[in-house]
Parts: structure tokens; sequence; C-alpha cells
């Protein structure tokens, strides 16, 4: 075959932007992790600095239609605000089906800066405990539940308190991995929410050692004065989120805390993700904020 000067050059260049682009591959993979793991950005979002975490969060704050500041609201404060279950907050409570059960509700949303994924395991898992002791965590990025904690009870609320009218009513709304700090705020010794929710809560975290923390709460309180809304799905066996939901399901029913006000609920056929809207739904409408 005969190939003229013209397709000759064509194909020598063709193969040079071919052997550019792979050579250029490895980097643009490389950004594209990068990318995937940090939280989407929205710089209309102000952001909070703690002293307790050493970090900043983005707080996003969406205020019913009819907002006076004369008026009392109760708050919902839910985690991952700038992830899934954020935006599908966002989307849901701005529904005309939902805004007579949540005309007195503001909604206070706390998003991480950078990679959520190394930040939510810090802030979201508790640390180790062991005969009623916690051990510290090395790492920095695993098991500071403690100081996300702080953060949340001597800022976050204290800046909220500042800046609107509320009642004192909180909701903590989490999933997965803050559906497990929902639960490490359940068995704290005062209890500052009247409603926890908890979506496919991550309880099997450091080998199930969660259920050590409830032990060491029950053997001090037999009381839980809240709600706790508790899901998953059916399908989450392979993220060992079933099981362990139904094991606490039934360690809370044989407590029989006083006071306490428990709604567990296994979503046919969802996964890990799709428990989310599911449950919104629900708590939305139904939930006496």
């Amino acid at each position: 075959m005969i190939v003229s000067s013209n397709e000759a050059e064509k194909v020598l260049i063709d193969s040079i932007y071919i052997k550019r682009a792979l050579e250029t591959l490895p980097l643009l993979i490389i950004l594209l992790v990068i990318v995937s793991c940090s939280s989407p950005r929205d710089d209309s979002v102000p952001s909070l600095y703690s002293i307790y975490v050493k970090d900043s969060f983005k707080i996003y704050i969406d205020l019913p239609p009819n907002y006076s500041s004369e008026t009392t609201y109760s708050i919902a404060f839910y985690m991952d605000a700038n992830l899934k279950m954020g935006k599908e907050i966002r989307r849901q409570i701005r529904l005309d089906e939902n805004r007579e059960n949540l005309k007195n509700v503001i909604f206070v949303g706390v998003g991480h800066i950078g990679d959520y994924r190394k930040l939510r395991r810090r802030d979201f898992i508790p640390p180790v405990y062991e005969n009623g002791e916690a051990t510290p965590s090395q790492d920095e990025y695993f098991g500071h539940a403690d100081d996300f904690y702080k953060f949340l009870v001597f800022e976050l609320v204290p800046y909220i308190n500042q800046n609107y009218t509320d009642n004192g009513r909180y909701t903590f709304i989490g999933h997965s991995f803050s559906g497990l700090f929902a639960f490490y705020c359940l068995m704290k010794s005062e209890i500052i929410f009247v409603n926890h929710v908890a979506l496919s809560p991550s309880l099997w975290v450091n080998y199930d050692n969660f259920f050590e923390i409830e032990e060491m709460f029950y053997r001090e309180e037999r009381a839980l004065n809240t709600m706790l809304y508790h899901s998953c799905g059916s399908l989450e066996w392979t993220n060992k989120v079933l099981y362990s939901s139904r094991q606490m399901k039934n360690t809370l029913i044989g407590r029989e805390y006083a006071g306490l006000r428990y709604k567990y609920v296994e979503h046919e056929g969802k996964g890990h993700n799709g428990v989310v809207s599911v449950s919104l739904e629900y708590i939305l409408k139904s939930l006496r904020f």
C-alpha cells in the first residue's frame, strides 16, 4: 500500500498525540482521585473554626419560609451537609408537603472542608473503650469523636444561639459514620438532643467497640429521655450495618431505658445510600422537632 506524504505526516502527528496522552494519563488519574476525595466546594457557605478540632467546617443554614426573629425555632443539626445526605435533606425540606411540620424548624448542616473520607473518620468515630476507659487514638485522622462533640456542644450550638432565636429543642441527624456519632451523642451523660436520627449507623467500627460504650453507659444510667429513630437497609449485609443494627436493636429493647422512644426500621430492598431518602421522607413528615 502506498501512503502519501500528507497521510504519513498525519499518522506521525496522531501517534505523537497518543504518546503524549498516555504519558499524561497517570497525572490525570491522580488529579481525578484528588478531586473525588475532596468535599464539593461552595464558597457562598460560611465556615466556622473549632478550637477543639483545630479545623474549620462549612455551616449550611436553612431558615423556614416565614422566618421571624420574634419567633422561637427548633434546630435540626445534620452532618455530611455537602455530601449526598445533606443535599437530600435540603431537597426534601423545600417540598410543599413538608412545610407544615417544618414551619418552626431551622436546619443547620455541618460539612467537611477537604478530604471528607479521612475527616469523617476523624470526627465521627469514637476512641476505643476497654473496661470503661478510653484509649486516645494516635492517628490524627481516626477516632476523635470526643473533640467533634465538644465543637458541636460548646461552639456550634452557642453560635446558633447567638444568631437565631431557638427554643432549646435540638435534633441530630447522621448517616453511616455520622449515624454512629448519633449513637455516641445518645450515650453521653447529658443528652442535649430531643431526637437522635441514625441512618445506617456504622456500629461495627473498631470490632463492635461501641457495644462496650453502651455497656459502660448502662452501668451508670438507666434513663434515655429522647427519641431515637434507627434505620438500615435489608441489603446491608456486606458492610456489617444490618447485623450490628439488629444487635443494637435487641440490646436497647432488652435494656428498657426509661424515657426512650425507639423506632427501628429495616427498609426492604435498600442498600446503604438507598436508606437515606426513604428514611428522611418519614422523619421530615412525622418527627416532632
